[in-house]
């Protein structure tokens, strides 16, 4: 089931492998790739778009607010095989998430009964090889009152290890907004492979809201519910000391379909400062817990963790791995290098800024892959005099909005709990926005929030872990002392990928299809997520060609 809506240290350096290119010359695809373009077909315009692919087909869903559009996608060069329009959907319904099994798509999202005052949450499955609605949407979660959380983002999933279960969980709207006095309470609902429901029920928490911070859920392959939450101690009223020191433990609240009582455990960081975390189900019904700490508190990232529970919330391991000042200091300028030399030399603590945790894998030999990659927004306001032709209101302000996706750091922790490597992979992309001004805040740009082509998409092969993205063209080849020229969105660039090989992360930089010229096509609207694995070493992207048309590539990897 995958849900789409995260040793001793031996450091060996990255080799990038390639050829140097003038901005102007035109790009070939490496040898490790080759792709088809497929024949146009019409747009089909959607506020959400999702993939899925299976033994070599595509089957896409694109969402609005009352209407969804299957289409099926087969064949090398890959093409459009059928398209059904559904428009039986009531009125407000809001998309929420979809998972995929072996042989279906369930799309899951929610209507607010307003008569009734009821929150519901439907179920609707494809099927991955007809690429039609096996049946109508089908009520699985009545709740009486409000759920908190905004459009498409109040109902949360988690799944267990093998795939076997679902969770679908969600917090009721509160009856006292005093959180010394309000104990959340939190909707868990556990079904099979097939979304039936096994169990559910509504679970009081055992602590104040002033107290508990839930940060994350999963469900084990047996049903059993664990939570991981941030409890304050008693009679504290703020997380830290004046000296930075946490007041807070972490514990694990466990739920059961039998169980009447939580049961809470607590969970041993060993003085880390927890920055990023992900709670998930691993091999033999054991709980992992695995992120980013600081060695201080801040926005640093010093390195990766993990921690293992038993299933009954017992504590049987704790590992942490430093990232190398090697290799933070790699694919920076001489000058930022002798920066942090002086840092270094005055005894501070060196480590990555502002990273984000996108992806955790978990291998069925118990293996854990990280990706992340260094994400920031600078804001600048500016206020202006404004008057007649200057488009500004008098007194007003406009605001800019630049958008940072840069450094990727990549790392693997095998089935014993060892660091087997960790790779900085130098990225450097960038958007940028404008709002209206103080008195006119619907004057947005069409650029606002336009980040769709930036960031990565992380796809497997048998031997190898692939981090995609769109690149300028003048880093094809990078000296670990260089900056990385900036791509901009909207620019062109061409397709990349990081290769790292699972086994030993040797890692090579690959190009795979120039964006203004892929067979004769210039393509539009590129983002990541229009990437789909379809198995047999072989992915698949849809992207737009303008004339109101799309187009699917399928890509296949040669190792």
């Amino acid at each position: 089931m995958k849900i789409k809506n995260l040793a001793t240290l031996a450091f060996i350096g990255a080799t990038f492998t390639g050829t140097v290119l003038a901005q102007d010359e035109k790009i070939t695809t490496s040898k490790e790739f080759e792709y088809k373009v497929g024949e146009p077909y019409p747009v089909v315009d959607a506020a959400v778009k999702s993939y899925s692919g299976r033994n070599g087909d595509v089957i896409s869903f694109k969402m609005n607010s009352r209407s969804v559009t299957i289409q099926k996608f087969s064949g090398s060069p890959i093409s459009q095989e059928s398209t059904k329009t559904y428009e039986d959907f009531p009125n407000g319904t809001v998309y929420e998430d979809d998972i995929e099994t072996e042989d279906f798509v369930y799309l899951l999202y929610s209507v607010w009964d307003k008569a009734n005052q009821t929150e519901q949450l439907y179920v609707r499955a494809i099927n991955l090889k007809s690429g039609e609605f096996e049946n109508e949407g089908e009520r699985i979660v009545a709740v009486e009152g409000k759920v908190t959380g905004g459009d498409g983002n109040k109902f949360k999933l988690a799944s267990s290890f093998d795939g076997s279960k679902l969770l679908v969980h969600f917090r009721k709207k509160p009856e006292s907004r005093n959180d010394k006095v309000n104990k959340d309470v939190i909707g868990m609902y556990v079904f099979d492979s097939n979304v039936k429901q096994l169990w559910g029920k509504d679970v009081e928490m055992p602590y104040t809201e002033a107290r508990m911070d839930n940060i994350d859920y999963t469900v084990g392959s047996n049903g059993d519910v664990f939570i991981l939450t941030e409890v304050m101690k008693e009679g504290e009223t703020k997380k830290f000391d004046r000296e930075d020191n946490p007041n807070y433990d972490y514990q694990l609240v466990s739920v059961s379909e039998s169980g009447v009582d939580v049961n809470a455990s607590d969970v041993d960081v060993q003085g880390k400062y927890v920055t990023q975390v992900n709670f998930f189900e691993g091999k033999n019904d054991a709980l992992m817990i695995a992120g980013f700490y600081g060695n201080k508190r801040g926005i640093q990232t010093d390195g990766i963790f993990y921690c293992a529970l038993d299933k009954d919330g017992k504590q049987v391991d704790f590992k942490s791995f430093e990232i190398p000042t090697e290799l933070i200091k790699q694919y920076m300028s001489q000058r930022s290098q002798d920066k942090m030399d002086k840092k270094e030399g005055k005894g501070k603590d060196l480590g990555m800024t502002n990273m984000v945790l996108r992806d955790i894998l978990i291998h069925d030999d118990g293996s854990i892959f990280f990706a992340a990659e260094k994400y920031y927004v600078v804001v600048t306001t500016t206020s202006s005099p404004g008057g007649m032709g200057t488009g500004v209101s008098i007194g007003g302000s406009s605001t800019k909005y630049d958008y940072y996706f840069e450094e990727m750091l990549a790392a693997k922790i095998d089935k014993n709990g060892e660091l087997v490597y960790m790779k900085k992979l130098p990225k450097r992309q960038h958007s940028s926005s404008t709002g209206g001004s103080f008195f006119n805040p619907m004057a947005f740009s069409t650029t606002f929030f336009r980040n769709t082509e930036l960031s990565y998409k992380l796809v497997e092969s048998k031997g190898n872990y692939y981090i995609m993205f769109l690149d300028n063209v003048k880093n094809i080849a990078l000296d670990e002392n260089k900056v990385p020229a900036r791509h901009e969105q909207g620019k062109g660039g061409f397709l990349t990928a990081y290769q790292i090989n699972k086994e030993s992360g040797s890692v090579k930089k690959l190009s795979i299809l120039d964006t203004r010229d892929a067979q004769g096509y210039e393509l539009f609207q590129f983002s990541p997520k229009r990437i789909v694995e379809l198995g047999n070493d072989e992915f698949a992207l849809e992207t737009y060609i303008k004339k109101k048309q799309d187009i699917m590539i399928r890509i296949k990897i040669k190792e």
